[in-house]
């Protein structure tokens, strides 16, 4: 049976591209993942991930990644009068499952509504198979966990190559300090990258009213 496993990695970031990962493997080789030590990427480090992902696509038959950048995620909020991005992440998702063709798989749920989203998924993918929607799925399956680094550590090298171009950032999260900070200057000069950092996150506005009121 082949089964495949599908998480993303910066949903929430306000600077920076979503990555969704999907791996597909063969049930019998799910225990040599956990033997390698696969497990959630977040508690891992950049190293111990970079290591991880390389012995990944060793045990996995097939690895696919969907880069998805800051500006596309923007286009795709309700704020910007799209569907969602719940929306978005269930075309990419119905996507990877339809280049891996597993018998089975196991998907991170990102969202509250799990009948909804399920829905948009089946209403996207063409290829059937036995679909398992579950939050915190990447502590759970060790198939989700593998598809969590590879998505992880992708975005850690998509991140490093952006600090190059715009300076250090930190995580890129809004609860990162350092970043917020990267923000608030960048509105101070008027330098808000929309490639790269997505507008329509309220991170954004509420940087741009703190602005105003030391004024």
């Amino acid at each position: 049976m082949r089964i495949c496993g599908i998480d993303e990695a910066g949903r929430g970031a306000v600077i920076g591209p979503m990555v969704i990962a999907g791996i597909l493997v063969d049930q019998s080789r799910v225990g040599e993942l956990v033997e390698a030590g696969v497990r959630d990427s977040k508690e891992l480090t950049p190293g111990v991930r970079a290591e991880l992902s390389k012995l990944i696509r060793e045990i996995a038959e097939r690895v696919e990644l969907i880069v998805i950048e800051a500006r596309l995620v923007d286009e795709s909020t309700r704020r910007s009068g799209a569907r969602g991005i719940n929306e978005l992440e269930a075309r990419m998702i119905a996507e990877l499952i339809d280049k891996l063709k597993p018998d089975a798989a196991y998907v991170d749920l990102p969202s509250t509504k799990y009948h909804d989203f399920r829905a948009l998924i089946e209403q996207y993918t063409g290829h059937k198979c036995f679909l398992i929607l579950e939050h915190k799925a990447d502590q759970k399956y060790p198939v989700v966990s593998a598809a969590s680094i590879i998505a992880k550590h992708e975005r850690d090298m998509l991140i490093e190559k952006l600090k190059a171009e715009l300076g250090d950032f930190g995580s890129g999260y809004p609860s990162d300090p350092k970043t917020r900070n990267f923000l608030l200057q960048a509105l101070i000069r008027g330098n808000i990258q929309r490639e790269h950092i997505r507008l329509t996150w309220k991170t954004l506005s509420k940087l741009a009213q703190r602005k105003l009121d030391d004024f």
